[in-house]
């Protein structure tokens, strides 16, 4: 019997590790995580980079509240590339992560010096789950990362760990039903509306954007996700050279029980795998990679039988 349990890490391609490392734990309140890995060849992902055996180092981080971990992949082989020069709210693909604070308007004070900020703080309300709180920066690489408050959003001791991943797709619909069926998104945390619409110009690289959005859970826990479509401007697809290991948000890794049944079924629906049924060397852990329908890596991972 398998069971998936919502978000368990977010995946970023960097060029300097040790520098994100410093920006997210020195200014966002993160610290070392479960696992730290020195650059070395990783045979059992060769697939996913087309067939070269890739050597990279890997760090993950976490905040004291909890929440969904952040992983740094630094890509020596193959040589990694930029998935874009520019990142933009709509861009589709994992697209940013929303950390909870305890005051968004005091966080930009705080840290409007030292933290690039793309506007100042934003409030608005969303029908059916209340007032929403703000504002949205850049990492040293670029990485969209939002800041959000408000009630039911609480942030101990000024953060509140990473809540959810913001996916961007191009059919809303399509996805909802797609997440819900096969990632174990039971719930709405937030239901679709269009809010954020007029008021996220400064990420997207448009004017008067229009952007549709919802916010779905599992009853079984873990990370959330965001699933939004950007309808002004249209989102930008990914660029079909993208490789595992470019930088960027490179994949939403979900945390699951019996990730090999998870593979067979996924098998037996048509999923498009991009990596096949893996297991850890030494290690009672599985994990497997598929596609959205808009082509956005889903991994999947388990530990233990």
């Amino acid at each position: 019997m398998y069971e998936i349990a919502g978000v368990h890490h977010v995946a970023l391609g960097v060029k300097n590790l040790e520098a994100m490392k410093s920006f997210y734990k020195n200014f966002l309140g993160f610290k070392t995580g479960p696992m730290e890995s020195p650059a070395a060849p990783q045979a059992v992902m060769s697939e996913i980079t087309r067939g070269v055996t890739p050597v990279f180092a890997a760090s993950m981080l976490s905040q004291d509240a909890g929440g969904i971990f952040i992983e740094f992949i630094h890509m020596i082989t193959p040589v990694p590339r930029a998935i874009r020069q520019d990142f933009c709210y709509g861009d589709i693909g994992a697209n940013k992560m929303t950390i909870a604070v305890s005051d968004v308007n005091k966080l930009y004070r705080e840290l409007k010096d030292r933290v690039n900020f793309c506007s100042g703080p934003r409030s608005v309300e969303i029908p059916g789950y209340g007032t929403y709180n703000f504002v949205y920066c850049k990492d040293p690489e670029g990485n969209l990362i939002e800041f959000a408050s408000g009630a039911k959003l609480q942030g101990k001791n000024k953060f509140g760990g990473v809540r959810w991943i913001g996916i961007s797709v191009t059919d809303l619909k399509r996805s909802i039903a797609f997440y819900q069926k096969n990632t174990g998104f039971d719930s709405l945390f937030i239901n679709p509306h269009e809010s954020f619409s007029g008021l996220v110009d400064e990420v997207s690289g448009g004017k008067s954007t229009k952007v549709r959005s919802c916010v779905l859970s599992s009853s079984k826990g873990g990370g959330m996700v965001e699933l939004f479509e950007v309808l002004e401007p249209r989102g930008r697809s990914i660029p079909s050279y993208t490789l595992w290991g470019d930088f960027g948000y490179l994949q939403t890794c979900l945390m699951c029980k019996n990730v090999p049944e998870i593979a067979n079924r996924f098998e037996k629906e048509g999923l498009e795998f991009v990596l096949k049924l893996q297991r850890m060397p030494g290690e009672e852990a599985a994990f497997t990679y598929v596609r959205d329908p808009d082509g956005i890596p889903l991994e999947f991972l388990s530990f233990g039988k």
